[in-house]
């Protein structure tokens, strides 16, 4: 694999250099856009490029500059009109710094225009020697790089742009900068719940056989169908299922595909709700009463010296809820007066609600037994009060539940009161919004968020304006529009944002470029093997990675996190960029499939027919894959890498595409959300 991925790069970068590597005694210079779109608000530079044959000698370059943007007051530049191209190089860059002002000016431009020398020639082509940059104002509306680095935290990133218009701006990136940030959250909570297990029923309904990939399938459609139409939910979702963990590699959920998309999509439902309805749902599901092992776990029978099972009792406090230590709202520690943290919880504490987990056997309405009812794994489970401890219980903060009274004819009720009252008691902790807040934050926007950061939406959680406690459309609002969030400013920041996780950068590609199959149908399974997760899969309740983890050297160092990297390894470092060689040729599938009408593969004609115009091909995978952070050098050598495809590669016009997308979907610059 390791050949596979350096053998065309390696061979492609010596063409490249070769390519550029021939002298005349007058070089022919010309220029290129690298980066043509400024915003005021926006800190990232338009940039220009000159390029010249040969690289033997420095080489001044004279220029002049025009349009409507004013020089000094709407754009910053070096001074004068001349760079110079320096002895061993092929290029120089000029660049625009925006200016931001007072006036209204909601569209400028900035002309450069290359100018005779007798120390080169100029081309023949007007377009080698004339070039524009836009410039815009900073105003209420994002800008389309404040909007694709806007669709990375609240979405999948950003999807192609329609043939229909001119520009280059991704469609769902359009429909941010018209709406806004907070509006554009606000249309995502109207829209339908794209549900997962429907998926799965639809293939069964059709004749298709339903094994445990089957989940994999609706995931997919979910996230890069035709059907993906709220993808803040299904991005949620998917954050919170790396919370409240199950997984396939338990043998028996392995072979409920069904049960697990109905647990998938109690997060799907209640991404946008109350924390306290989705705690109480989780622990109520049979997915997780299985992977936890309270489903049919009853109380202390002292003659046979049985007692209740205290896994889900201690995941709940640990992972769900409220974790293990004290916390102050703003998620740092609370100490004692020896200025050590403090244990939330006990192992008493453990062993009193492992007693409330008691009595849960399978719901629905065939669940008329404990002990052996029919396995119905897409309802709750249901409470039998004969196998429940009523005894009192004291759960955390000085919470007590009261003796219960069995009831008759046995509907569980005396049982289903004690859950009520330890979710209550979970809910009401002053933990919740500190621990839920910091991970949701870690999942969709940074690693390494401030304390501020974590209590405004710690306050969020606590308070959602209207007096509810507990409010998760609040709680993203807080999460994604907070000024740490959205502050361009963070881009300069060496410890904000974080790295995508493999899954997600997948999913992003195959976003950038509207992947399809001709039958509807995403067979995109098995992909574990090199992303190093899968939604569903993951090989402990402890999720793929720890919100904790610090990968040793200059993180940890500097006593930060970075919890993605825990699956970055020689292994996946390889094998992802492995697989990004082959998607754009024979599609996302992980082996292919026999049905053409299966292979889920990139819709790429626009691409194509920019092969033989490499800057504006550059240009807009930069924007997509990117958000337009592509380093110019980057940027230089996967163009001129790119450019040295011709006539004597294979297929070369189309080989100049994938060629691009694959460099840059490799690049730090693609794989780091910043």
């Amino acid at each position: 694999r390791l050949a596979l991925t350096l053998w065309p790069l390696a061979g492609l970068l010596m063409a490249g250099t070769g390519a550029k590597a021939q002298t005349t005694a007058v070089p022919e210079v010309d220029l290129i856009v690298v980066d043509g779109l400024m915003n005021e608000a926006w800190p990232d530079d338009g940039v220009v490029a000159f390029r010249r044959q040969g690289l033997v000698g420095d080489l001044t370059v004279t220029f002049a500059l025009s349009g409507s943007a004013v020089r000094g007051s709407d754009y910053g530049v070096v001074a004068g009109n001349q760079v110079t191209i320096p002895d061993g190089r092929r290029e120089a860059w000029l660049r625009f710094t925006p200016l931001s002002d007072a006036l209204k000016e909601p569209r400028e431009t900035v002309v450069v225009s290359l100018q005779a020398n007798a120390a080169y020639a100029l081309p023949t082509s007007a377009a080698r020697r004339t070039v524009t940059l836009t410039l815009t104002d900073a105003g209420s509306k994002p800008d389309a790089k404040e909007a694709i680095r806007f669709l990375w935290q609240a979405g999948f990133g950003p999807s192609a742009d329609s043939t229909a218009d001119s520009d280059i701006v991704p469609e769902n990136a359009e429909s941010v900068m018209a709406l806004g940030f907070g509006p554009w959250i606000e249309s995502q909570f109207r829209k339908p719940v794209g549900l997962h297990q429907p998926v799965l029923e639809a293939m069964a309904r059709a004749g298709q056989p339903v094994y445990w990939d089957a989940k994999m399938r609706a995931w997919w459609a979910r996230a890069i169908g035709p059907s993906a139409a709220d993808p803040l939910r299904q991005r949620v979702a998917f954050a919170l299922s790396e919370i409240f963990v199950i997984s396939d590699r338990l043998d028996v959920l392995a072979n409920q595909p069904r049960g697990m998309l109905n647990y998938y999509d109690v997060l799907v439902r209640g991404a946008f709700g109350n924390a306290r309805d989705l705690l109480r749902h989780v622990a109520l599901h049979p997915c997780m009463g299985a992977y936890l092992s309270h489903l049919k776990n009853r109380k202390a029978d002292p003659e046979l010296g049985t007692f209740p099972d205290e896994n889900f009792a201690r995941e709940i406090m640990q992972l769900f809820s409220i974790g293990l230590w004290e916390l102050n709202a703003d998620g740092t520690p609370r100490l004692n007066e020896q200025g050590k943290a403090i244990p939330t919880y006990d192992n008493a504490t453990i062993t009193n609600l492992a007693r409330v987990f008691t009595g849960l056997s399978f719901g629905g309405p065939r669940g008329t037994s404990f002990w052996w009812p029919p396995e119905d794994w897409n309802k709750p489970m249901r409470m039998w009060d004969e196998y429940h401890d009523l005894e009192p219980k004291t759960l955390l903060n000085g919470v007590t539940l009261p003796a219960r009274v069995a009831s008759v004819p046995d509907k569980g009720t005396a049982g289903m009161a004690d859950i009520e009252g330890a979710i209550d008691c979970l809910f009401q902790h002053p933990n919740i919004g500190p621990f839920l807040g910091r991970q949701l934050i870690q999942r969709l926007v940074t690693s390494n968020p401030s304390p501020a950061y974590i209590g405004r939406v710690s306050a969020a959680f606590a308070d959602n304006g209207r007096g509810v406690r507990g409010d998760l459309k609040a709680v993203i609002r807080a999460v994604l529009l907070d000024p740490e969030a959205r502050s361009v400013a963070q881009l300069a920041s060496p410890t904000f944002g974080k790295l995508k996780e493999p899954y997600l950068r997948t999913a992003g590609l195959a976003r950038a470029f509207n992947a399809r199959s001709k039958s509807g149908l995403y067979p995109l399974s098995y992909l574990e093997e090199f992303h190093a997760q899968q939604p569903l899969s993951s090989p402990s309740v402890f999720n793929f990675f720890r919100p904790g983890h610090s990968p040793a050297g200059p993180i940890s160092d500097a006593h930060l996190v970075a919890p993605e990297f825990q699956i970055l390894n020689a292994v996946t470092a390889v094998a992802v960029p492995n697989y990004y060689y082959q998607v754009m040729r024979d599609g996302f599938n992980r082996w292919g499939d026999a049905n053409p009408a299966r292979v889920v593969r990139a819709s790429l004609t626009t691409e194509f027919a920019l092969y033989n115009d490499i800057p504006a091909l550059m240009r807009r995978l930069d924007l997509v894959l990117t958000g337009g952070l592509l380093d110019p050098v980057h940027h230089q050598i996967i163009r001129e890498t790119v450019e040295a495809i011709d006539e004597t590669f294979w297929e070369w016009k189309k080989e100049r595409i994938y060629t691009a997308i694959y460099l840059i979907s490799t690049l730090p610059d693609h794989a780091i959300q910043r």
